[in-house]
């Protein structure tokens, strides 16, 4: 279904290493807050549902049953998208003429096709990790042939800057101190703030291989703000609250919580920084203040998600994103100029910006309380 446009503080700490799918089955130690008054946030988000209506409604139910259900085997998989595309004919037309334009002899052709072929007719119960090898070998393959349709700026890594500043920010309500957890929430992107290794394995947690420092990271300096803020250094407690967000808006990202680790369990620096990643991030900043206005579900927001252990907080959220990265990183890699026209990128993207802005109030609720 496709529409148009619906858009410091203590430095001791460099690095922690810190070494399951829809919301109602989620093991936490959190609560959703029992206030059921809607916000502007939550009303915005009940309007693109009425428009997608009862069809578009029935298919997200469905993407989430699938999703659910998913056998560990799948979820695990390297490059599970591609295997995803077994539910669209579409997709799996795309992913064929892929293969046709290898720069490889025909055989070899032949030889991806079918082997893709034999995956999708198995997918999802009757997958196992022998398929790990073939898929780690061809998914690259496929991620770099959909890139070469893309006409645009430079693609970088962009969940950065205004994302973060205002998951920060706006979770602060109405301090005096708020700046000072805005100006820090962007620093642990920055060059030299991390040890040479872990600037993205901290900003990371697969939620099903469950690896990944960003449930340490956050933890750790959400720690240092309750010092502050008890010995009353609030300045100091906003800032370090404001390093310790980075983390669990990062979980919030669906490409931060899956697609990241290789057929023995391993974090892969280069299939984090991936193409279909780089574009998708790219779609989340142009559209932050504009277009599909994914920062006013962040500044409209006033509820929250009750958080008592923050490293927790950061597996939960990143155990909702996971579950709509096969959907996005499917239509990233078929349509590398026009996936955000998809409603459905649109409308799972800002359910996981609403969601790390519910995170972030409990988490600011839990140290500054």
């Amino acid at each position: 279904m496709v529409k148009n446009k619906i858009t410091i503080g203590i430095l001791f700490l460099t690095m922690l290493v810190g070494m399951a799918l829809i919301p109602s089955a989620m093991a936490s130690t959190e609560e959703q807050q029992t206030d059921l008054t809607k916000d502007a946030a939550q009303l915005k988000i009940e309007a693109l549902e009425a428009e997608l209506g009862k069809e578009g409604m029935k298919e997200v139910a469905d993407y989430l049953e699938l999703q659910a259900s998913l056998p560990d085997v799948v979820k695990r998989m390297p490059y599970r998208g591609l295997a995803f595309a077994a539910t669209d004919p579409e997709s799996q037309a795309i992913k064929m003429e892929y293969i046709d334009n290898f720069d490889v002899s025909e055989k070899e052709k032949e030889r991806y096709k079918a082997g893709l072929q034999d995956v999708w007719d198995r997918y999802p119960d009757n997958i196992t990790e022998d398929d790990y090898a073939f898929m780690s070998e061809l998914g690259p393959m496929i991620e770099k042939e959909g890139l070469k349709k893309y006409k645009g700026e430079d693609i970088g890594v962009k969940w950065t800057a205004n994302s973060h500043k205002d998951f920060a920010g706006y979770a602060c309500g109405g301090s005096a101190y708020l700046s000072y957890a805005r100006d820090a929430a962007d620093d642990p992107d920055g060059s030299g703030f991390e040890l040479p290794g872990y600037r993205y394995y901290n900003h990371y947690w697969d939620a099903d291989w469950h690896v990944g420092g960003a449930p340490g990271c956050c933890d750790a300096y959400a720690g240092c703000a309750q010092i502050w803020a008890d010995n009353g250094r609030m300045a100091d407690a906003h800032h370090d609250f404001g390093i310790s967000s980075h983390y669990l808006s990062d979980a919030g990202n669906p490409f931060h919580s899956a697609g990241a680790v290789d057929q023995v369990g391993n974090f892969v620096a280069n299939l984090f920084t991936s193409n279909n990643h780089d574009l998708y991030e790219q779609y989340i900043s142009n559209n932050w203040g504009s277009g599909a206005n994914f920062g006013s579900y962040v500044s409209s927001n006033t509820q929250s998600i009750t958080v008592t252990d923050p490293e927790q907080a950061v597996k939960d959220n990143a155990d909702y994103s996971a579950q709509y990265y096969d959907f996005i990183w499917d239509k990233v890699n078929n349509y590398p100029n026009t996936f955000g026209s998809y409603y459905f990128v649109q409308y799972y993207t800002l359910l996981c910006v609403q969601k790390t802005a519910k995170y972030n109030h409990g988490l600011y609720d839990y140290i500054m309380t």
